[in-house]
């Protein structure tokens, strides 16, 4: 009986072929990963300024309807920050500590940089022109006539909206 001459294996040529598929594939895929992060990223930025904003919002007219206290003045690490004694020039720093709490707080992190510190993700400046010194960060100024401006830096763009409070 005659063995047949059959062909085990792929020949390199075949391997070369599928080993360049797989490397077009994979350069497509990686430049297409990149652009839904970084969407991603500018997307969960926006949504925690605009979350902000409107929990600012929400506090000041719970207290210019005398009811409560304010979130953010409630419990350790904060100084005591009440409806009574309104917003004054110490309610930024006690915002941003409760915007990065986790334990009593809101939690929020820096979608561009999850392990960057909360000190250095939102924090309250000196003044409202004050901008934001990276992708991600919030900074929060309220003067002691009871108005806030709270600025985020997302991508190119860096969004800001000033909150008064209803007195």
């Amino acid at each position: 009986m005659k063995k047949l001459n059959t062909k085990k294996g792929f020949s390199l040529i075949e391997l070369l072929v599928v080993i360049a598929i797989i490397g077009i594939l994979s350069a497509v895929g990686i430049t297409a990963y990149s652009g839904y992060t970084a969407s991603a990223k500018e997307q969960a930025a926006r949504t925690q300024f605009s979350q902000t904003v409107s929990m600012i919002n929400a506090e000041m007219a719970k207290c210019s309807v005398g009811t409560g206290d304010f979130a953010w003045g409630s419990g350790s690490p904060w100084v005591a920050d009440t409806c009574a004694a309104a917003i004054d020039a110490d309610s930024d720093t006690n915002i941003a500590a409760y915007l990065t709490s986790e334990t009593n707080g809101l939690g929020y992190k820096n979608p561009y940089a999850q392990d960057e510190a909360a000190a250095t993700y939102a924090k309250a400046v000196a003044n409202a022109t004050t901008d934001p010194d990276a992708d991600g960060r919030i900074t929060i100024f309220c003067a002691a006539a009871g108005a806030c401006t709270i600025k985020q830096d997302v991508g190119d763009t860096v969004l800001s909206q000033t909150i008064n409070s209803a007195t």
